[in-house]
């Protein structure tokens, strides 16, 4: 599954700073792409943007001046006309300023779930809450990068949006537990629907839909395998899978599980339920994490 990006070839990396960052993919060649930027001069049909020392230009476009000083603001002048001639959407979409939109959107989604999720007793904690502050705490592990520190933290906030009012449904339900995991086989599939109505959200995608698909390819709605799996969905998955464990009986396996437990069930199906790599990793993390913090 997944959304397509705009692919955009800009070894400069100055757009980085301007475009939406969740609706462009960089890549290594111009071929394909939509938007071309480049220091070097190039063959090209298609008009691209070449920056020079101390010039600017639009290649392949009569409306601006041959070469232009360079700066931020010219720079940005070409690259919003560049938009305008590339795609049928509103170009200022495309821009970073949509970022502070999609925060917003997206705050007011994550409240909502917590809001709506049963919490813990003894931490105040939901599903969701726990999700992420495990998911963040093992990228820190693993020595991420903070924008994706931020972006996995964000991500696992939203990966259960598709069951937003279904825990208070089931405390008032007899068959809470039968509807409970049968919800499980849909929440993916309406998250990922709700998200597609948000461009805003589109980032949030593949988590949403994909965190309960299993290595081996028995897992859920798409039943994808290995690596045709997102990597931040099999990432959040495993965390998922974890604290629903440790906290939340089921038919899987009987009772909730202790911590030591639960590891022991993930390092048993590496390379089956797990990404063996993945999988591996947040054992080492979760071992050495309550060698010294309190269990939530």
């Amino acid at each position: 599954m997944g959304f397509e990006k705009h692919k955009i070839y800009d070894p400069t990396g100055l757009s980085r700073k301007v475009l939406n960052k969740f609706l462009f993919e960089y890549v290594d060649t111009p071929k394909n792409t939509v938007i071309r930027i480049s220091d070097k001069q190039m063959e090209c049909e298609m008009p691209y943007i070449l920056i020079k020392d101390k010039e600017i230009q639009l290649i392949n476009d009569e409306r601006f001046p041959k070469s232009i000083p360079n700066s931020e603001k010219a720079f940005q002048l070409l690259l919003l006309s560049m938009l305008s001639d590339s795609f049928e959407e509103a170009p200022f979409e495309l821009l970073y300023l949509l970022e502070e939109k999609r925060k917003e959107v997206a705050e007011f989604i994550k409240n909502l779930i917590v809001l709506l999720e049963v919490e813990d007793k003894k931490t105040s904690m939901s599903h969701t809450q726990r999700v992420a502050f495990y998911s963040k705490k093992w990228a820190e592990y693993m020595k991420k990068d903070p924008e994706e520190i931020e972006l996995i933290y964000d991500v696992a906030m939203l990966h259960d949006v598709g069951r937003i009012g279904i825990e208070q449904l089931m405390l008032f339900s007899k068959t809470r537990v039968f509807d409970l995991e049968q919800w499980d086989l849909e929440h993916t599939v309406a998250g990922s629907v709700f998200l597609g109505n948000r461009k805003e959200l589109w980032y949030a995608m593949d988590v949403v839909r994909s965190h309960h698909e299993f290595w081996n390819g028995t897992g859920f709605p798409d039943h994808l395998k290995g690596e045709e799996i997102p990597y931040h969905a099999r990432l959040i998955g495993i965390v998922d899978w974890f604290d629903w464990a440790t906290h939340t009986a089921t038919s899987e396996h009987f009772g909730i599980l202790s911590p030591e437990e639960a590891l022991n069930y993930i390092e048993f199906n590496l390379g089956k339920k797990f990404d063996p790599n993945l999988g591996q990793s947040f054992i080492d993390f979760m071992k050495d994490f309550l060698k010294t913090e309190k269990f939530i």
